[in-house]
């Protein structure tokens, strides 16, 4: 199963990151987004094909 968690960081910018079966297999490389929105973008458009289906989390 595949889990795409967008999440807030503790220094208040924005991640993401996908799990499958337990595993982190994809980031955002550390460099964060200013804004939820931007990070669900880029999530979007990284985590397609085979897992484009992934469970869709937000942590806040």
């Amino acid at each position: 199963m595949a889990t795409r968690l967008i999440y807030k960081r503790a220094d208040g910018k924005w991640a993401w990151n996908l799990k499958v079966n337990g595993d982190i297999v994809a980031t955002d490389g550390g460099q964060g987004y200013e804004n939820e929105s931007d990070a669900r973008t880029m999530a979007d458009r990284v985590v397609g094909g085979y897992y484009r289906d992934a469970d869709k989390k937000i942590r806040k």
